[in-house]
């Protein structure tokens, strides 16, 4: 206890010296550089498929159009202002809004935890557990709303404990000691971080049990509580951007009602995705519980874990009133999204970790009084025990925070993505004059829309689904990223549709980037020439995988392409009649994965009379990654063995590609 007092007397004279006023901003500046640093360095190039909404909330933001349910317009706007840094493209700019504003709530709580009497060593290092944490991370380098929302709430709450704090800096309002303007500003915030994200109305509670704890008498300050009401009211007032902008959507997925109607506005903001909520009985909380601690010790590693529930009982008996504030933002995240039924969970557990990063400084900070109470029972001198307490900062938290940081560099690095711009500037390159293209529907459709309402590249291309528009004359040549297999239009309740796809026609694959999501498909009212009853490829390979047998291939690189492709033409031989998957990887890297055929093989045979033992023969670009240095790299192609134990893939080599 003595050593406890001696602490806090140190740190009190501290306080008083001028120079120290600037340490905690400086150290929270480092902090954001820090994360910042590393956001950026893995930091995705352009539009990327990590989000399902990032590529639709980049082209909304850059046109300020409307977004998805439930609008999003401060995140609309803020990432309109970024599309002014001149940095890579649009995409990327919004991807770096991510990045800086998650930065800037790390450490800004760095700040908060300072503010609740965290020691800087335990408050910089939780904050940055936070800030490497595997979600956050994956947040900051993508455009999406979950990352900057941490700023928000960040932002909020150091407003709240400054409103808390007894000495008063900004006296702008009469009464309460001088702190009013601290309130007011908490409440515009707190309107404005709607636009971020609406469940940060489930703070309410939390915030309001605060501030009746902290200053009951505000009742009694009808100006302020009206001055208050008005700021949040202006942050919420955004909101009238939604019917203003009604006429920008086009996709009847996103609305049933009309948007400037009560019952179209609350619909499509207040009762967006109601379908998902609470979408689970009580008897299935106990394993929805477990699947939130497996997120939060992902995130935070199980000895900070550990040290957030030590730290939950420490800040209810040194600080009961911020307890209840931060256990009742953390209950009220945890409990309403344990019962959220989406297949990305996990990003909505961002807050909750948010608050228990500082359950972990105070779990932290308590063993530390611990071991230097024991030290000092022991007699250690003041240097000795120094010493050791620095070594138990270092196991319990550097080095978890080293581990952590190593892991979520190289698994959340996505400075490589380049899937979707390698392969739309190849797709607006080949396609035909007055072409029509169709994609899938709703926030998917922007992969392809993008290049158009942003760059307006190649204007004479028809995207009926992203305009929901009808078809230009039906002798246009049609194209699609769709699959069309046995009469059937792939996607679920995203694809296109059925009338803007003839079921009929043939769906010959002429350009893949990825074979899952990126492959480029000519309809045709001819089938290809996809079995011959023999061929020469000009380079030979006759490797059995056991039962298809990859006879050659003939590859020319596309010298006018704007992006790296090379033309693919492979040949092969079944001996054992079955499904097939093929494979091509560079230099290690698996480029595509597609069935034998491209879903054509089986109504080929069919259809038309094929020549017995006939060869295959596979024909399409291949996107090459722009990420890849100028040189030779070596192309491989497989296929893959799917097993009890797992899936297998069988290379072998087939040339090697050049990029200049």
């Amino acid at each position: 206890m003595r050593l406890i007092f001696l602490l806090t007397a140190h740190a009190k004279i501290n306080a008083m010296k001028p120079q120290s006023r600037w340490l905690d901003p400086l150290i929270a500046f480092f902090i954001f550089a820090i994360c910042l640093s590393l956001y950026n360095a893995t930091l995705t190039p352009s539009l990327s498929y990590a989000s399902p909404d990032g590529n639709e909330l980049t082209t909304i933001a850059a046109t300020l159009g409307l977004a998805h349910p439930p609008g999003y317009p401060l995140f609309t706007w803020l990432g309109k202002l970024f599309t002014f840094v001149p940095i890579g493209d649009v995409a990327h700019r919004t991807n770096l809004m991510s990045a800086t504003l998650a930065a800037a709530g790390v450490a800004i709580l760095y700040l908060i935890m300072r503010h609740v009497e965290l020691s800087r060593v335990i408050a910089a290092l939780s904050a940055l557990l936070f800030g490497v944490s595997t979600t956050l991370w994956s947040q900051a380098v993508i455009t999406e709303v979950y990352a900057p929302n941490v700023f928000f709430i960040a932002s909020m709450v150091w407003l709240l404990l400054k409103w808390a704090d007894p000495t008063p800096a900004l006296p702008l309002s009469r009464g309460g000691g001088g702190r009013g303007f601290w309130f007011i500003a908490f409440a515009l915030v707190f309107g404005l971080s709607l636009g971020m994200h609406l469940s940060n109305l489930g703070f309410a509670p939390a915030f309001a049990l605060f501030v009746f704890l902290t200053d009951w008498r505000i009742l009694k300050r009808p100006l302020t509580i009206l001055s208050a009401f008005v700021a949040f009211m202006i942050g919420v007032a955004q909101y009238a951007w939604i019917p203003l902008q009604a006429a920008t959507i086009t996709e009847p997925l996103l609305t049933r009602y009309p948007l400037n109607t009560p019952v179209g506005f609350y619909v499509y903001t207040l009762g967006a995705f109601t379908n998902l909520r609470f979408a689970f009985p009580l008897t299935a909380m106990p394993d929805r519980i477990v699947i939130y601690v497996g997120y939060a010790i992902a995130n935070l590693t199980p000895v900070g874990f550990a040290l957030g529930i030590l730290g939950m009982w420490v800040l209810l008996f040194r600080l009961p009133r911020h307890f209840w504030l931060f256990i009742g933002m953390w209950f009220v995240n945890v409990w309403f999204f344990t019962q959220y039924k989406v297949f990305d969970l996990d990003v909505f557990f961002i807050p909750a970790h948010f608050v228990f990063a500082i359950f972990v400084a105070f779990g932290a900070q308590q063993l530390g009084d611990w071991f230097g109470a024991l030290l000092t029972r022991w007699r250690f001198s003041p240097r000795a025990r120094s010493f050791a307490l620095i070594v138990a900062c270092v196991i319990f938290l550097a080095v978890p925070l080293a581990s952590l940081t190593a892991i979520n560099f190289r698994v959340n690095n996505r400075a490589t993505d380049t899937i979707i711009p390698d392969f739309y500037q190849n797709v607006y390159a080949m396609l035909p004059r007055d072409s029509v293209l169709v994609g899938r529907r709703a926030v998917f459709a922007y992969d392809a829309f993008f290049w158009q309402a942003i760059y307006n590249v190649r204007p004479d291309v028809t995207l009926p689904v992203a305009r929901n528009i009808p078809l230009p004359q039906r002798d246009a040549p049609l194209y699609t990223t769709v699959r069309v297999e046995n009469g059937q239009v792939q996607g679920g309740i995203f694809a296109p549709p059925r009338e803007l796809l003839p079921l009929d026609a043939w769906y010959i694959p002429v350009l893949i980037g990825d074979g899952r999501d990126l492959t480029l498909y000519r309809a045709s009212a001819t089938p290809p020439a996809l079995i011959v009853a023999d061929a020469e490829p000009p380079s030979r390979v006759n490797h059995d995988f056991g039962g298809l047998v990859f006879l050659g291939y003939d590859m020319t690189r596309v010298d006018d392409a704007p992006r790296p492709r090379v033309h693919l033409k492979t040949y092969w031989r079944i001996t054992q009649p079955r499904a097939y998957v093929i494979s091509t990887r560079v230099d290690g890297t698996t480029l595509e994965t597609h069935d034998l055929g491209f879903g054509n093989l089986a109504r080929y045979v069919r259809e038309n009379r094929v020549p017995r033992d006939g060869v295959i023969v596979e024909e399409y670009d291949l996107v090459i990654p722009s990420y890849l240095k100028r040189g030779a790299h070596r192309l491989q192609i497989g296929t893959a063995e799917f097993a009890a134990t797992g899936i297998s893939v069988e290379w072998v080599d087939a040339g090697s590609v050049l990029v200049k």
